[in-house]
């Protein structure tokens, strides 16, 4: 039969039948060329020879996931760790297989090698598995124990030990496709990837673990961590090693059905004299780990000082923006938006401020991503919303008439994203009888790129309760020639970039297709930042109707925006003069609550 073979394959058959461990060759067919005794013993294949002859044909065990390893491996895919199940020849409970395609001195690929590994269930850290902690792994106590033992070694040279914290970022959206099962065998493929990529097996001359033996366990529910051996590497080293068990977690890991790719970040460092205690140096991994993830999939980040500090800031921010809206800190500054033709105001962007105790006013941009990331502004969004509409509320009463026809407020992704709050907000507004059509509310048009289709259902509910919706820096992005007929809004607020850009040819001549865009689409255009004459007379000359910026007006408090008001005799306010005072329960939801006033 060996004479008949490729010569390849024929020399692939010579190599395995020495090999002490479970391995096979197929041929192209996937028909058996050769197989290991660890292979036969095994499946139990103790019968007639194998040459020739199709797995199926002598074992039922494992035939699904053989089948699928050399399907792909016949791709030239390399496919490691794809789990089989449980079987009475496995004692332990468990194998998984790992396949290579075999090539022949062309490089083509003329068949397949596969080998068997068992898996101890007992857990890769040999102990036995629990609820938290399946894979049986050191805990969190055992990893600090460790850290602390290289602290107190009063040898320089061995008082540091690098610490390595590992996320799996994407396992909750691989429970939720393919259930608990699978993650638990991702959870134990991976543990054993980290064993065997560090020293965490590394045996000592007398046959026992060595004292130079890493150690990996788990430091919360998603997160690995690895505690290796003093001294610490140098830090190349140390970053190299971080980068190569990123790769290794990140490696695909086949299944019966499909390749798992996982997400997974890196945050890693060398203890120094500075840190006097093992959960200072958890805490300062973990905040490395976390700048990784801010940064998107895929990143290792070393650890340094300044991490940690700004991570306190970050910290002691949030603490007082929480404070802050308790106290009532927060207030809200108004910019003109003005008719481009007469330059008359129609209506105004509501912009948060927060008058911080010590500090001052603060501008949006030194608070709003901490009020996101701390999804504080789901609250505070509301709050504005209320604000805004009392403020309209306090200015027909003090002047007699409406000094503006609408005001427009931001609403975040994370509004969106948890749109409970905001939808019962608008919708107290609706019931209260007030003219919600006053009311504009402003989408960025990134945001709305991310799951547009729940997007669009939003807006609809907030369209049907007669609010009125502002796509907000249109043409920043690459989808601007579809956003504004993808979605139910009636204005859309030209970037404030590419009017800086119109003194360029292409400037204007982005700018006109999107002016263009907006006509054809039936919608109002609003300018944003217009700082000087040229830009405010091309826009208006290009059929842009509104403009909005510095050239106009700055952003200005409730009752400087009054004084603002009162220099404008145009027909917004006349229109409006006759209106009635809303219903009393209008005045009476605008009161302002113990939360945030």
């Amino acid at each position: 039969m060996i004479g008949k073979l490729d010569e390849s394959l024929a020399w692939g058959a010579r190599l395995i039948a020495d090999i002490p461990a479970a391995v096979a060759l197929f041929d192209r067919e996937l028909r058996y060329v050769a197989a290991s005794t660890e292979w036969s013993r095994a499946f139990s294949l103790l019968g007639p020879p194998l040459a020739g002859q199709m797995h199926d044909e002598f074992c039922a065990f494992g035939q699904a996931a053989l089948r699928h390893a050399q399907l792909r491996a016949l791709t030239g895919e390399s496919i490691d760790d794809c789990p089989i199940a449980a079987d009475s020849r496995q004692a332990a409970g468990g194998a998984v297989l790992s396949a290579r395609p075999h090539r022949n001195q062309h490089g083509a690929v003329v068949g397949v090698v596969v080998a068997l590994r068992p898996v101890d269930r007992s857990g890769p850290g040999g102990r036995r598995p629990t609820a938290d902690n399946p894979v049986g792994l050191a805990d969190r106590d055992e990893l600090a124990a460790r850290i602390a033992d290289a602290l107190a070694d009063p040898d320089p040279a061995q008082g540091s030990a690098l610490v390595i914290a590992i996320s799996i970022d994407n396992l909750r959206a691989i429970k939720n496709l393919h259930g608990s099962a699978v993650v638990d065998r991702v959870w134990e493929i991976v543990a054993d990837r980290l064993l065997s990529g560090t020293r965490a097996r590394l045996v000592g001359e007398d046959g026992g673990p060595s004292p130079r033996r890493d150690l990996v366990g788990l430091l919360g529910a998603e997160q690995f961590g690895i505690v290796c051996a003093a001294p610490a590497p140098a830090p190349a080293d140390a970053e190299s090693l971080a980068h190569r068990l990123l790769r290794l977690v990140q490696s695909p890991i086949a299944s019966e059905v499909q390749s798992l790719r996982l997400s997974a970040s890196v945050g890693f460092l060398a203890t120094t004299p500075a840190h006097n205690s093992a959960e200072e140096v958890l805490r300062d991994v973990d905040v490395a780990l976390q700048r990784a993830q801010t940064l998107g999939p895929g990143k290792a980040v070393a650890w340094q000082p300044a991490l940690t500090v700004a991570a306190a800031r970050h910290y002691t921010l949030a603490e007082e923006l929480r404070r802050g809206y308790d106290n009532g800190e927060f207030t809200l500054h108004y910019q003109p938006v003005l008719r481009l033709r007469d330059h008359r105001m129609v209506g105004a962007e509501v912009l948060l401020r927060w008058n911080h105790p010590s500090e001052g006013l603060a501008p949006a941009a030194a608070f709003i991503p901490v009020l996101e990331e701390t999804g504080l502004i789901v609250e505070v969004g509301c709050w504005v919303i209320r604000e805004a509409i009392r403020q309209l509320e306090s200015w027909r009463l003090l002047y007699g008439r409406d000094i503006v026809e609408w005001l427009s407020v931001n609403l975040s992704a994370r509004q969106l994203d948890n749109p409970v709050a905001l939808l019962g907000t608008t919708r107290l507004i609706h019931q209260a009888s007030f003219p919600v059509h006053r009311l504009r509310l402003e989408i960025g048009e990134s945001v709305l790129r991310h799951n547009p289709a729940h997007r669009r259902a939003l807006l609809d509910e907030l369209t049907g309760l007669g609010i009125r919706l502002a796509l907000d820096d249109f043409g920043a992005g690459p989808g601007a020639l579809d956003s504004a007929h993808l979605y139910p809004v009636d204005t859309v607020k030209i970037d404030a970039g590419l009017i800086a850009r119109t003194g360029s040819e292409e400037g204007r001549k982005l700018t006109q297709a999107l002016l263009d865009v907006a006509r054809a689409q039936g919608v109002a255009a609003i300018a944003k930042g217009v700082e000087t004459a040229e830009q405010r007379d091309f826009m208006y000359n290009s059929g842009c109707g509104f403009g909005q910026g510095a050239l106009f007006a700055e952003p200005m408090d409730a009752a400087r925006l009054g004084a603002f008001a009162l220099t404008q005799t145009g027909p917004a306010g006349r229109r409006h003069a006759a209106r009635k005072p809303p219903l009393a329960p209008v005045a009476a939801m605008l009161t302002p609550t113990s939360a945030g006033r």
